[in-house]
């Protein structure tokens, strides 16, 4: 019991201290909702109602073959709507970002943004022990940590429940993670009746019906392939439909008129100007109009605005039959700590001059939004499906 008081003071000092570094956390790339609950005042933006999920986790919720989770989740509820700071490679939004432990995501609480559903996978990397001794006090802590986050996000003005996922079994070189990955989910599933306020937090099972599917350990490793993502999508679509009391099909949402998928616009100034803000590493689209080439032509360079070792330079060739159109670029940062360093970015521009220049998170169709400053309702480019749509 002293141990369990202590391990509590400390979370509770680790929350005070991840509210304080907040300011350090870049600002939610889908800032500038106006809030669920005053969204839904005017009504549905579509027809049937979207669900609004985020999904926050390290990098089996990104990177990788991380997108095809919320693909296939599209296909058994195609009224889902991601919601998220990140995005991935097939443009679903999403708070998920590699490498996290549970203490990362813990410090960047506060910019998760404000949604009426979370799911919530996290701990393998806590876990990676390589000492046979610590695999419980490992475990242990996970958990209190775990349970810790999913009572900041209960605080989140417009959360109506979190979806808190076991963490997945996994196969690698290790064999003492998914013990301590198994032995997480043991502490788990024993605090759960008592960790969390009733009827606000949904157990997610994935770790025993993984560990019941044939030859599971070649589709989960330690990133799931698409077939192991299936799975596991399968298991929350289930999860999902029975704790919001969902039929087994849905149509498809329909758009209802004047409503758009919010944009943001994360460029400030011409061709001489940066990032609002550091970017974090993800897929995104640059677009902008090309006012005018040189005879040979030109390059526009997307680069980080400050010198740093794990540098993006991202070079596209402008050709002078561009001039007078619209070009659009979709690019991937690296991955952060290996090809990627978070910073402001910017552009060099050279042999052709350009203007209306728009950096937003890549989006489900791989096109560029139509243009427009800060952050904004799109409310011409074509709707696809894991997007949120909002009236104005």
């Amino acid at each position: 019991m002293n141990r369990t008081n202590t391990t509590c003071r400390a979370l509770a000092l680790l929350a005070r201290a991840a509210r304080s570094l907040a300011l350090a956390v870049p600002i939610c790339l889908c800032a500038g909702h106006m809030g669920f609950a005053a969204s839904s005042e005017k009504g549905t933006a579509s027809t049937p109602p979207q669900i609004p999920l985020c999904m926050i986790g390290d990098s089996i919720t990104w990177s990788g073959h991380g997108d095809t989770w919320r693909q296939f989740l599209l296909e058994q509820i195609p009224t889902l709507a991601f919601v998220g700071t990140h995005t991935a490679k097939l443009g679903y939004s999403h708070a998920g970002e590699g490498g996290n432990s549970t203490a990362k995501v813990l410090a960047r609480i506060d910019a998760i943004p404000d949604c009426p559903y979370y799911h919530l996978h996290i701990g393998t990397n806590d876990n990676n022990t390589k000492d046979p001794a610590l695999v419980e006090r490992t475990a242990a802590g996970t958990a209190e940590r775990i349970i810790a986050i999913v009572n900041a996000l209960l605080k989140k003005p417009s959360v109506k429940k979190v979806f808190l996922a076991s963490v997945f079994p996994c196969h690698t070189d290790n064999p003492l993670r998914d013990q301590t990955n198994a032995r997480t989910n043991v502490f788990l599933r024993e605090r759960f009746a008592t960790a969390f306020p009733p009827d606000k937090v949904v157990w997610v099972e994935y770790e025993k019906p993984i560990r019941e599917t044939k030859n599971w350990e070649a589709m989960i490793l330690l990133h799931p392939t698409p077939e192991g993502y299936r799975l596991v999508a399968r298991i929350l679509a289930d999860a999902l439909r029975e704790a919001l009391n969902l039929p087994p099909s849905l149509p498809a949402p329909r758009p209802q008129p004047g409503a758009g998928v919010r944009v943001v616009n994360l460029w400030r100034g011409g061709s001489d100007g940066q990032t609002t803000e550091p970017i974090i590493a993800g897929w995104y689209t640059l677009s902008f109009d090309v006012v005018s080439t040189d005879p040979a032509g030109g390059t526009v360079t997307i680069q980080n605005a400050t010198e740093v070792e794990k540098r993006l330079r991202h070079a596209t060739a402008i050709k002078p039959a561009d001039a007078g159109k619209r070009i659009a670029i979709n690019f991937f940062t690296g991955y952060e700590g290996y090809g990627y360093t978070r910073t402001p970015l910017s552009l060099d521009v050279q042999g052709c001059r350009i203007d209306q220049i728009l950096l937003e998170k890549q989006r489900p169709s791989g096109k560029a939004s139509r243009y427009g400053v800060g952050s904004y309702l799109d409310t011409e480019s074509p709707f696809s499906l894991g997007e949120l749509l909002e009236l104005p």
